[in-house]
C-alpha cells in the first residue's frame, strides 16, 4: 500500500510528466501520451474531489439525522439534552401488550448471580 503523501502526490506526478516530456521530447506519440497523462492526471483529481465531497454530504446527512432537533420536546438538565418523556408514550408495551420494564428498554438485562 502506498504512503498517503505519496497516494495525494500521484495525480499532480502525471500532470508535470505529461507536461514535462510534452515540452521537452519532440515526437507525435511521446505527444499522444503526454497528453492522456494529463487529461488521467485531471479525471483523478476530479473523481477524487467528487468522491470526498459526495461522503462529506453523506456524513453531514447522517449526522443531520442522528442529531435531536432542540425543539419543545427537549428540555436540557444538568448540562445534558435529554428528551422529555410523553405520556401518551408510557408505560410502553411491546407487540403482545406486555409492558417494558426499565432493564428492556436500556438494551442491558440484568443477570443475577447466585
Amino acid at each position: 500500500m502506498l504512503p498517503r503523501q505519496l497516494y495525494e502526490l500521484l495525480p499532480f506526478f502525471y500532470i508535470l510528466t505529461g507536461i514535462v516530456c510534452a515540452v521537452l521530447i519532440d515526437s507525435t506519440i511521446v505527444l499522444i501520451s503526454s497528453m492522456l497523462l494529463i487529461v488521467t492526471g485531471v479525471f483523478v483529481l476530479l473523481m477524487r474531489r467528487n468522491f470526498r465531497k459526495s461522503l462529506n454530504q453523506r456524513f453531514e446527512l447522517r449526522m443531520e439525522a442522528c442529531e435531536p432537533a432542540l425543539d419543545e420536546d427537549f428540555e436540557q438538565r444538568s448540562g445534558i439534552d435529554r428528551r422529555r418523556r410523553k405520556l401518551t408514550e408510557w408505560p410502553a408495551l411491546d407487540h403482545s401488550g406486555d409492558m417494558i420494564f426499565s432493564e428492556r428498554r436500556s438494551c442491558e438485562r440484568r443477570v443475577s448471580t447466585q
